[in-house]
C-alpha cells in the first residue's frame, strides 16, 4: 500500500481550515452559502472518494507504468518545462473529459453528485465519487502512452484538483485579465449554475481558453442558481449517491425496445427518444422544494461530531494502514462507510441506534485488536 497515504491527515487538516475560514468569513458578511444539510451530504461524499483514493490509487498508478513501461510512443525528456507541458496536456484531457461527463448520461451519473448540491462552497469541491475515477483512467490512459510518467500523470491530477478546489467559492469576484486565460471562481460558478444560459458552460480545468476554443465559454452575468435542474428529494448519502442510475434504470422500462435502451446510456440527460419524452423517477422534486429541516442543538452537535469523527478515522487509517494487517484496513475503512451511511439516515430523521451500537463496539473491537 502507498505509503504517502500516511500524509493524508496534513491534507483533511487543510481543507477543513480553508473551510473554516470560508464559513467564518460568509457568517461575518452575512452571506447564506451553507446549509447543515448540504455541507454534510458533500463532505460525506469526500470522504467516499478518499475511501476509495486510499485502495485504488496504488492500483492505478501501476496502470499507468505499465502503459508507460511496454507502449510508451516517445520519450519524452524531463526538462525544467516537462512538467508544465504535462499539465497542459492533462489540462487539455480534462476539457473533453468533463465535457463528456456532462452530455453522456453514462459519465453523467457519476458526475451529476457534483454539481446537486444547492449551496456553493469549498465542501463543494470535496462532493465527488470514485465512479469518475473509471473513466478517468481511460481517458489519461493516453498520457503514459504519449511518453509522460506515471508518477507525473498522477502529479498532472493533483495540481488541476488543486487549483479546482479553490474555484468553489462564492467570495473570490471576478479577477479582471485572469479571466481571459485561466478558469477562475467566477468561470466555474457559471458551470454549476443551473440557470438555462449557464447549462454546459466552461468545462476548463485550469486553462478557460479551451471553452473559448470550443465554443463551450460563458461569463458569469445573472445571480447563479446553483444546483441541478431537478432537485433531489433526499441528502441521504446512499440514494444521493445512486439516483442518477436509479433513474436511468427506471426510464429503461419506458423504451419499447433494446437499441432505445442502449442509446439512453450514450445520450445527453435532454435526449428525447423517438417513442416520446421519458418520464423521471419521483426521487426529483422541483427545484427549491426540498425541506430542510430544522434540528435541535443536540442534534446538530451530534451530526458534526460524527462528521468529525468520521474525517479522524479516516485520516488515522491512512496513516497507519502500512503498518497493519490488510483486514484491519478494509475493517476501519467498512466503519468509515457505515457512519457515512447513519449520517445519511440522521439527516433525513430515521433510525439508526442500531448501526450506531454495531459501528462502535466494531471499532473498539478493532483498536483493541491492534494497540492492546
Amino acid at each position: 500500500m502507498n505509503d504517502n497515504n500516511k500524509y493524508l491527515w496534513m491534507v483533511i487538516a487543510g481543507v477543513l481550515f480553508v473551510i473554516g475560514i470560508e464559513y467564518l468569513i460568509a457568517r461575518y458578511k452575512g452571506l447564506r452559502v451553507f446549509r447543515l444539510q448540504n455541507t454534510i451530504a458533500n463532505l460525506s461524499m469526500g470522504i467516499f472518494d478518499r475511501v476509495a483514493g486510499l485502495l485504488m490509487v496504488p492500483l492505478i498508478y501501476m496502470h499507468f507504468n505499465f502503459l508507460y513501461t511496454h507502449f510508451a510512443i516517445f520519450n519524452i525528456p524531463e526538462t525544467k518545462y516537462y512538467f508544465i507541458l504535462a499539465v497542459i496536456v492533462s489540462d487539455f484531457l480534462w476539457y473533453f473529459y468533463h465535457r463528456a461527463g456532462h452530455q453522456i448520461n453514462l459519465f453523467w451519473g457519476a458526475h451529476i453528485i457534483h454539481h446537486q448540491s444547492e449551496d456553493y462552497n469549498y465542501t463543494v469541491a470535496l462532493n465527488l465519487t470514485p465512479f469518475q475515477v473509471v473513466i478517468r483512467i481511460l481517458v489519461w490512459s493516453l498520457m503514459p502512452i504519449i511518453g509522460f510518467s506515471a508518477k507525473v500523470v498522477l502529479a498532472t491530477h493533483l495540481v488541476i484538483g488543486l487549483y479546482q478546489f479553490l474555484l468553489h467559492t462564492t467570495l473570490i469576484p471576478k479577477l479582471g485579465i485572469i479571466e481571459k486565460f485561466m478558469v477562475t471562481p467566477s468561470h466555474h460558478r457559471v458551470h454549476h449554475g443551473s440557470n438555462e444560459e449557464y447549462l454546459d458552460k466552461n468545462y476548463g480545468g485550469i486553462f478557460i481558453i479551451w471553452d473559448r476554443l470550443f465554443g463551450t465559454f460563458q461569463v458569469e452575468k445573472n445571480p447563479v442558481s446553483y444546483g441541478i435542474t431537478k432537485d433531489i428529494n433526499t441528502r441521504n448519502f446512499i440514494p444521493s449517491v445512486f439516483h442518477y442510475y436509479s433513474n436511468l434504470w427506471f426510464q429503461t422500462k419506458q423504451l419499447p425496445n433494446l437499441k432505445e435502451k442502449i442509446k439512453l446510456l450514450f445520450k445527453g440527460p435532454d435526449w428525447i427518444p423517438e417513442s416520446g419524452a421519458l418520464k423521471l423517477s419521483n426521487t426529483y422534486i422541483d427545484k427549491g422544494s426540498y425541506d430542510y429541516k430544522n434540528y435541535s442543538k443536540s442534534k446538530t452537535f451530534y451530526l458534526v461530531f460524527s462528521m468529525v469523527f468520521t474525517f479522524l478515522i479516516l485520516a488515522i487509517t491512512a496513516y497507519i494502514m502500512t503498518d497493519i494487517s490488510r483486514i484491519y484496513v478494509y475493517a476501519l475503512l467498512s466503519f468509515i462507510m457505515l457512519n457515512l451511511v447513519i449520517i445519511g439516515r440522521l439527516i433525513e430523521n430515521k433510525s439508526v441506534l442500531v448501526l450506531e451500537i454495531i459501528k462502535y463496539i466494531g471499532l473498539a473491537f478493532v483498536f483493541y485488536k491492534l494497540y492492546l
